[in-house]
This record gives C-alpha cells, sequence and structure tokens, in this order.
C-alpha cells in the first residue's frame, strides 16, 4: 500500500504564516469593495465555476480544500496548490491570470509581496511538490533494491547509490573533501585554489568509477 503524504509539517508552516492577504488597492474606493471582491472571488473558486481547458475544474483544486482545512487563509492556499501543481497541467497558465482570474486581485504584486514576507510559502510549495515521491516511496525503494541486487554491470550506479544510502560507502571524493577542508591550510586556501581542488577530485572519483564498472563488466 503506498504511504500517504504527512501534511503534518505543512500545518505547521500555517500556524505561523503571517501575511496581510487583503490587497493594498489605491484605486478602490473603500476597504469594504476591496473585502468583497476577495469573498466573491473565493465562493466563485469553491463552487467549482472554474473550468480548464478540458472543461474541468483545476487539478490543483483538491489540494487547495486540504490546504484551507489545515489552516492557510484562501488566497495564500489558492497560490500554493497552483504553484505546486505541475505547469504542463496548470490553469491558468501564469501568475498574472491567477491573480486575475481567480485570485479576484488587480495584479500578481500582492503575491510577490507575501512571498518576500515570509519564505515559508515557497517551503510549503516544495513540501507540496515532493508529495507523490512521499505516496510511492515504498515502490520506489522495492524498484531499487531489485536493479541493485541484479548482478548486471549496468547496475552498478544502484548498488552504489544504495549502499551510499545504506551508510556502507563513502566515495573516496567525498573522504578526501572531506579531509582537505579539515586541515588548517585548506582555510587559507582561495575560492578559485578551492574549485580547482573539488574538480582534481571529482576527476578522480570518476576515474574510479569507471574501473568499478570495468571490473563488473568482468
Amino acid at each position: 500500500m503506498a504511504q500517504k503524504f504527512d501534511w503534518h509539517e505543512i500545518e505547521q508552516l500555517a500556524m505561523s504564516l503571517d501575511v496581510a492577504e487583503i490587497e493594498v488597492d489605491k484605486s478602490a474606493p473603500s476597504y469594504a469593495e476591496v473585502l468583497a471582491r476577495s469573498e466573491t472571488a473565493q465562493k466563485v473558486l469553491e463552487s467549482g465555476d472554474h473550468k480548464d481547458s478540458e472543461g474541468e475544474p483545476p487539478d490543483w483544486l483538491e489540494s487547495y480544500f486540504k490546504l484551507r482545512q489545515i489552516g492557510f487563509s484562501w488566497r495564500v492556499a489558492t497560490y500554493i496548490a497552483w504553484a505546486a501543481s505541475p505547469k504542463v497541467l496548470r490553469w491558468p497558465e501564469n501568475q498574472v491570470e491567477l491573480a486575475e482570474k481567480v485570485l479576484g486581485l488587480s495584479s500578481p504584486r500582492q503575491i510577490t509581496e507575501w512571498r518576500k514576507k515570509d519564505p515559508r510559502i515557497d517551503d510549503a510549495i516544495t513540501m507540496l511538490q515532493a508529495a507523490p515521491l512521499h505516496e510511492h516511496r515504498a515502490d520506489i525503494y522495492k524498484a531499487l533494491v531489485e536493479v541493485a541486487t541484479d548482478p548486471d554491470y549496468k547496475n552498478h550506479p544502484d548498488r552504489k547509490m544504495a549502499l551510499e544510502m545504506l551508510g556502507d560507502y563513502v566515495p573516496r571524493s567525498r573522504m578526501d573533501l572531506g579531509k582537505a577542508l579539515d586541515e588548517d591550510g585548506a582555510k587559507s586556501l582561495s575560492d578559485a585554489d578551492l574549485r580547482k581542488h573539488a574538480g582534481d577530485i571529482y576527476k578522480a572519483q570518476e576515474i574510479e568509477e569507471e574501473s568499478a564498472e570495468e571490473s563488473d563488466k568482468e
């Protein structure tokens, strides 16, 4: 059975988020009109009246309702759900249309202000984008085990990755770099020297991997 995505961490972000959702619109006659515009836009969204190019509700609407349930305000929840959805399926296509057609804002400026004020909005987007991986984690591990345990030399990268994840294998480049950075002399190296040193180690790693693959072929 696929593991369900744990919304708890995103919920913690919702509890501490501090952004002003109501747009500061000097062209609006009154605050009451700005508030009414927000309420109307919210009702349209939640009623399912918005349709994508296929005539269906936006694919991110389910995530929106979940975000609302755990405490996000409606406009921020809409933006997070929309931004976390795959671009190829995304409706509206861009942030300007989202602001004007869905959020009832005069421009996407308010969204930019939210993100500047609280980077945790972007953190929530990142977590939500990773949700499918969490739900298929068991399947991914199962596939990794099946490939990594196949002795075919072509599966060397999978074996290496599995052993790194288990902590049974540490690439020599990582050990060499860590050793170099621990030495007192590394602190005096310039950025250019550090990049060169890292490049030399990377080349050594490539040679090491190629040799290992050749050994597997034999």
